[in-house]
């Protein structure tokens, strides 16, 4: 099943929130249409009970594509966009360096 109003305000949340590096320092950041495509399916396909139907995602990003960003948009959704006392966000790097880039970046 999937809800348009769950998959929207993923969507809206993480179009609210800014670059944080760069040129684009400060500019709205406005999921490309790929970017929208992932989220929309993660957040909008929901079971019969409305809960998500995913609750892992692995998505594989070339260098330079701004998955920093965007993980970090979607981890905040996560913690306090997503109406869930408590939520935990965890994510995976392969150096203790690479895994703090997107707390950084969600920090900023």
């Amino acid at each position: 099943m999937f809800d348009e109003e769950k998959a929207k305000r993923t969507v809206d949340f993480i179009n609210c929130l800014k670059h944080t590096k760069g040129k684009w320092r400060g500019q709205p950041f406005d999921l490309l249409p790929w970017q929208e495509a992932i989220i929309r399916d993660v957040f909008g396909t929901v079971k019969e009970n409305g809960y998500r139907q995913y609750n892992t995602a692995y998505v594989e990003i070339p260098k330079k594509n701004g998955k920093s960003e965007l993980a970090a948009g979607v981890a905040l959704y996560m913690t306090c966009g997503d109406n869930e006392w408590g939520a935990e966000v965890y994510g995976c790097a392969s150096d203790r360096q690479q895994a703090s880039i997107v707390f950084d970046v969600a920090v900023d």
